[in-house]
Protein backbone atom coordinates (compact mmCIF):
# COMPACT_ATOMS: atom_id res chain seq x y z
CA UNK A 1 0.00 0.00 0.00
CA UNK A 2 1.28 3.47 -0.87
CA UNK A 3 -0.06 6.99 -0.65
CA UNK A 4 0.78 7.80 -4.26
CA UNK A 5 -2.72 9.12 -4.88
CA UNK A 6 -2.61 11.39 -1.82
CA UNK A 7 0.92 12.72 -1.36
CA UNK A 8 3.92 13.69 -3.43
CA UNK A 9 7.52 13.85 -2.29
CA UNK A 10 9.63 16.97 -2.26
CA UNK A 11 11.84 15.39 -4.96
CA UNK A 12 8.82 14.81 -7.21
CA UNK A 13 7.67 18.40 -6.78
CA UNK A 14 11.17 19.75 -7.42
CA UNK A 15 11.16 17.93 -10.77
CA UNK A 16 7.69 19.21 -11.70
CA UNK A 17 7.86 22.83 -10.51
CA UNK A 18 7.45 24.24 -13.99
CA UNK A 19 5.00 21.73 -15.39
CA UNK A 20 2.00 23.53 -16.95
CA UNK A 21 -0.24 20.77 -15.59
CA UNK A 22 0.82 21.28 -11.94
CA UNK A 23 -0.63 23.93 -9.64
CA UNK A 24 1.11 24.52 -6.30
CA UNK A 25 -0.84 26.07 -3.43
CA UNK A 26 0.60 27.34 -0.15
CA UNK A 27 -2.17 26.63 2.40
CA UNK A 28 -0.42 27.67 5.61
CA UNK A 29 -2.83 28.95 8.25
CA UNK A 30 -2.44 30.28 11.79
CA UNK A 31 -3.65 27.94 14.51
CA UNK A 32 -6.46 29.07 16.85
CA UNK A 33 -5.37 30.50 20.18
CA UNK A 34 -2.19 32.10 18.85
CA UNK A 35 -2.28 35.81 19.64
CA UNK A 36 -1.69 37.71 17.50
CA UNK A 37 -2.36 35.25 14.67
CA UNK A 38 0.65 34.41 12.51
CA UNK A 39 0.50 36.30 9.23
CA UNK A 40 1.26 33.45 6.87
CA UNK A 41 0.61 35.55 3.81
CA UNK A 42 3.50 37.76 4.91
CA UNK A 43 5.61 34.65 5.46
CA UNK A 44 4.60 33.45 2.00
CA UNK A 45 5.76 36.75 0.50
CA UNK A 46 9.12 36.28 2.24
CA UNK A 47 9.67 32.72 1.00
CA UNK A 48 7.57 30.04 -0.65
CA UNK A 49 7.99 27.13 -3.01
CA UNK A 50 8.55 28.54 -6.52
CA UNK A 51 5.36 29.13 -8.53
CA UNK A 52 3.11 28.54 -5.52
CA UNK A 53 0.07 30.74 -5.04
CA UNK A 54 -1.16 31.52 -1.54
CA UNK A 55 -4.66 30.48 -0.47
CA UNK A 56 -5.95 31.04 3.05
CA UNK A 57 -8.82 28.68 3.87
CA UNK A 58 -11.14 31.53 4.84
CA UNK A 59 -10.74 33.16 1.43
CA UNK A 60 -12.38 30.20 -0.31
CA UNK A 61 -14.99 29.45 2.39
CA UNK A 62 -18.44 30.64 3.36
CA UNK A 63 -17.78 33.07 6.20
CA UNK A 64 -21.34 34.43 6.34
CA UNK A 65 -22.82 31.89 8.75
CA UNK A 66 -21.31 33.10 12.02
CA UNK A 67 -19.18 29.94 12.08
CA UNK A 68 -15.58 29.88 10.82
CA UNK A 69 -14.66 28.75 7.28
CA UNK A 70 -17.72 26.73 6.34
CA UNK A 71 -18.07 24.83 3.08
CA UNK A 72 -19.15 27.19 0.26
CA UNK A 73 -21.57 26.37 -2.53
CA UNK A 74 -20.23 24.72 -5.67
CA UNK A 75 -20.78 27.97 -7.56
CA UNK A 76 -18.83 30.02 -5.02
CA UNK A 77 -15.99 27.51 -4.91
CA UNK A 78 -15.80 27.33 -8.70
CA UNK A 79 -15.57 31.11 -8.88
CA UNK A 80 -12.79 31.25 -6.26
CA UNK A 81 -10.69 28.55 -7.91
CA UNK A 82 -11.20 29.89 -11.43
CA UNK A 83 -10.15 33.37 -10.31
CA UNK A 84 -7.00 31.91 -8.73
CA UNK A 85 -6.12 30.11 -11.96
CA UNK A 86 -6.83 26.59 -10.72
CA UNK A 87 -8.59 24.11 -13.02
CA UNK A 88 -10.26 20.93 -11.82
CA UNK A 89 -8.36 18.92 -14.44
CA UNK A 90 -4.86 19.87 -13.26
CA UNK A 91 -2.64 18.15 -10.69
CA UNK A 92 -2.94 20.33 -7.60
CA UNK A 93 -0.22 20.10 -4.95
CA UNK A 94 -0.95 21.60 -1.54
CA UNK A 95 1.39 22.30 1.33
CA UNK A 96 1.36 23.63 4.87
CA UNK A 97 4.23 23.55 7.34
CA UNK A 98 4.20 19.76 7.23
CA UNK A 99 1.98 18.98 10.22
CA UNK A 100 -1.20 18.39 8.17
CA UNK A 101 -2.91 21.26 9.96
CA UNK A 102 -4.43 23.11 7.01
CA UNK A 103 -3.49 21.50 3.67
CA UNK A 104 -5.94 18.59 4.16
CA UNK A 105 -8.84 21.04 4.55
CA UNK A 106 -8.13 22.44 1.09
CA UNK A 107 -7.59 18.88 -0.21
CA UNK A 108 -11.01 17.94 1.17
CA UNK A 109 -12.71 20.94 -0.43
CA UNK A 110 -11.07 20.36 -3.80
CA UNK A 111 -11.75 16.63 -3.93
CA UNK A 112 -15.31 17.08 -2.66
CA UNK A 113 -16.00 19.43 -5.55
CA UNK A 114 -14.59 17.04 -8.12
CA UNK A 115 -10.94 18.00 -8.68
CA UNK A 116 -9.36 15.06 -10.47
CA UNK A 117 -5.86 14.97 -8.95
CA UNK A 118 -5.07 16.59 -5.59
CA UNK A 119 -1.93 15.81 -3.56
CA UNK A 120 -0.44 17.03 -0.29
CA UNK A 121 3.31 17.64 -0.17
CA UNK A 122 4.72 15.12 2.29
CA UNK A 123 6.71 16.99 4.92
CA UNK A 124 5.39 20.33 3.76
CA UNK A 125 7.43 23.50 3.54
CA UNK A 126 9.55 22.52 6.54
CA UNK A 127 10.89 19.45 4.71
CA UNK A 128 11.38 21.44 1.50
CA UNK A 129 13.49 24.08 3.27
CA UNK A 130 15.39 21.54 5.39
CA UNK A 131 16.49 19.79 2.19
CA UNK A 132 17.85 23.05 0.80
CA UNK A 133 15.40 23.19 -2.08
CA UNK A 134 14.78 26.60 -3.72
CA UNK A 135 12.29 29.19 -2.52
CA UNK A 136 10.86 32.30 -4.10
CA UNK A 137 9.74 35.63 -2.66
CA UNK A 138 6.90 37.94 -3.65
CA UNK A 139 3.41 37.21 -4.91
CA UNK A 140 2.97 34.60 -7.61
CA UNK A 141 -0.25 34.76 -9.59
CA UNK A 142 -1.78 32.58 -12.26
CA UNK A 143 -3.88 33.38 -15.30
CA UNK A 144 -7.59 32.81 -14.50
CA UNK A 145 -8.77 29.34 -15.46
CA UNK A 146 -11.95 27.26 -15.33
CA UNK A 147 -12.80 25.08 -12.36
CA UNK A 148 -15.94 23.02 -12.85
CA UNK A 149 -17.26 22.33 -9.35
CA UNK A 150 -19.87 19.75 -8.49
CA UNK A 151 -20.29 18.11 -5.10
CA UNK A 152 -19.29 14.50 -5.71
CA UNK A 153 -21.36 13.15 -2.80
CA UNK A 154 -22.79 14.44 0.49
CA UNK A 155 -19.63 15.16 2.49
CA UNK A 156 -20.90 17.58 5.16
CA UNK A 157 -23.20 16.77 8.06
CA UNK A 158 -25.10 19.25 10.22
CA UNK A 159 -25.34 19.39 14.00
CA UNK A 160 -28.79 17.84 13.80
CA UNK A 161 -27.48 14.98 11.67
CA UNK A 162 -24.69 14.41 14.19
CA UNK A 163 -27.23 14.41 17.02
CA UNK A 164 -29.31 11.81 15.17
CA UNK A 165 -26.16 9.73 14.61
CA UNK A 166 -25.18 9.49 18.28
CA UNK A 167 -24.66 5.85 19.18
CA UNK A 168 -25.06 4.78 15.55
CA UNK A 169 -22.07 6.23 13.68
CA UNK A 170 -18.45 6.59 14.78
CA UNK A 171 -17.62 10.23 15.54
CA UNK A 172 -13.93 11.03 15.82
CA UNK A 173 -12.51 14.27 17.20
CA UNK A 174 -9.22 15.72 15.91
CA UNK A 175 -8.66 18.13 18.82
CA UNK A 176 -6.08 17.44 21.52
CA UNK A 177 -6.99 14.93 24.22
CA UNK A 178 -6.82 17.71 26.82
CA UNK A 179 -9.46 19.74 24.99
CA UNK A 180 -11.51 16.59 24.39
CA UNK A 181 -11.56 15.97 28.16
CA UNK A 182 -12.16 19.66 29.02
CA UNK A 183 -8.78 19.70 30.79
CA UNK A 184 -7.51 22.52 28.55
CA UNK A 185 -9.48 25.65 27.61
CA UNK A 186 -10.96 26.05 24.18
CA UNK A 187 -9.08 28.67 22.11
CA UNK A 188 -12.34 30.22 21.01
CA UNK A 189 -14.02 32.24 23.79
CA UNK A 190 -17.46 31.23 25.05
CA UNK A 191 -17.28 27.53 24.26
CA UNK A 192 -17.90 24.73 26.72
CA UNK A 193 -15.17 22.16 27.25
CA UNK A 194 -15.66 18.50 26.45
CA UNK A 195 -16.76 16.45 23.49
CA UNK A 196 -19.71 15.03 21.58
CA UNK A 197 -21.10 12.06 23.58
CA UNK A 198 -19.67 8.74 22.46
CA UNK A 199 -17.06 10.31 20.21
CA UNK A 200 -13.46 9.09 20.06
CA UNK A 201 -10.36 11.21 20.61
CA UNK A 202 -8.13 10.95 17.54
CA UNK A 203 -5.80 14.00 17.68
CA UNK A 204 -4.71 14.96 14.17
CA UNK A 205 -1.13 15.18 15.47
CA UNK A 206 -1.18 11.36 15.73
CA UNK A 207 -1.20 11.06 11.92
CA UNK A 208 2.35 12.31 11.45
CA UNK A 209 5.77 11.25 12.66
CA UNK A 210 8.88 13.40 12.34
CA UNK A 211 6.95 15.85 10.17
CA UNK A 212 5.72 13.25 7.67
CA UNK A 213 2.50 11.30 7.21
CA UNK A 214 2.92 7.94 8.91
CA UNK A 215 3.52 4.90 6.72
CA UNK A 216 0.32 3.03 5.80
CA UNK A 217 0.55 0.24 8.35
CA UNK A 218 1.51 2.65 11.14
CA UNK A 219 -1.34 4.99 10.21
CA UNK A 220 -3.81 2.09 10.18
CA UNK A 221 -2.51 0.94 13.56
CA UNK A 222 -2.92 4.45 14.96
CA UNK A 223 -6.58 4.68 14.02
CA UNK A 224 -7.27 1.19 15.34
CA UNK A 225 -5.38 1.81 18.59
CA UNK A 226 -7.60 4.85 19.20
CA UNK A 227 -10.73 2.76 18.72
CA UNK A 228 -11.69 3.47 15.11
CA UNK A 229 -13.26 0.63 13.14
CA UNK A 230 -12.06 1.24 9.59
CA UNK A 231 -14.88 -0.88 8.20
CA UNK A 232 -17.66 1.32 9.54
CA UNK A 233 -18.91 4.84 8.63
CA UNK A 234 -17.14 7.77 10.25
CA UNK A 235 -17.98 11.40 10.99
CA UNK A 236 -14.93 13.58 11.64
CA UNK A 237 -14.98 16.66 13.86
CA UNK A 238 -12.55 19.10 15.47
CA UNK A 239 -12.59 22.72 16.64
CA UNK A 240 -13.86 24.39 13.49
CA UNK A 241 -13.69 21.88 10.64
CA UNK A 242 -10.05 22.31 9.63
CA UNK A 243 -8.21 19.42 11.29
CA UNK A 244 -11.30 17.22 10.94
CA UNK A 245 -10.23 17.19 7.29
CA UNK A 246 -6.82 15.82 8.32
CA UNK A 247 -8.60 12.78 9.76
CA UNK A 248 -10.66 12.50 6.57
CA UNK A 249 -7.42 12.70 4.57
CA UNK A 250 -5.78 9.94 6.60
CA UNK A 251 -8.83 7.70 6.37
CA UNK A 252 -9.18 8.26 2.63
CA UNK A 253 -5.51 7.41 2.16
CA UNK A 254 -6.26 4.07 3.82
CA UNK A 255 -9.17 3.47 1.46
CA UNK A 256 -11.93 4.34 3.94
CA UNK A 257 -14.58 6.07 1.83
CA UNK A 258 -17.68 6.31 4.07
CA UNK A 259 -16.50 9.49 5.78
CA UNK A 260 -18.41 12.72 6.37
CA UNK A 261 -17.20 15.90 8.05
CA UNK A 262 -19.12 17.85 10.69
CA UNK A 263 -18.33 21.32 9.41
CA UNK A 264 -19.66 23.26 12.40
CA UNK A 265 -17.58 21.09 14.73
CA UNK A 266 -16.92 22.28 18.29
CA UNK A 267 -17.34 25.94 17.31
CA UNK A 268 -21.02 25.07 16.91
CA UNK A 269 -21.59 22.08 19.20
CA UNK A 270 -19.63 23.55 22.12
CA UNK A 271 -21.42 26.87 21.99
CA UNK A 272 -23.68 27.79 24.91
CA UNK A 273 -26.63 25.73 23.71
CA UNK A 274 -28.51 23.11 25.70
CA UNK A 275 -29.69 21.40 22.52
CA UNK A 276 -26.36 19.62 22.13
CA UNK A 277 -25.27 17.21 24.90
CA UNK A 278 -21.66 17.25 26.06
CA UNK A 279 -19.41 14.74 27.80
CA UNK A 280 -16.18 15.54 29.63
CA UNK A 281 -14.86 12.06 30.49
Amino acid sequence: MTFSTHTVSTDWLAKNLNSPDVVIIDCRKSKPGITPPIDFHAKYLEAHIPNAIYVEVDSISDCSTGLPHMMPTAEEFAASMSRLGVADTQTIVLYDEGDLFSAPRVWWMLTSFGAKSVRVLDGGLNAWVAEGKPTQSGEHTRVPSTFNAKLVRPVVVSAQQVKESLGKVQIIDARSLARFKAEAPEPRPGLHGGHIPGSLSVPFTELTQDGHLKAPQALKATFEKLGVDLNKPVITSCGSGVTAAALAFGLDALGVKDVALYDGSWAEWGDVNEDFPIETH
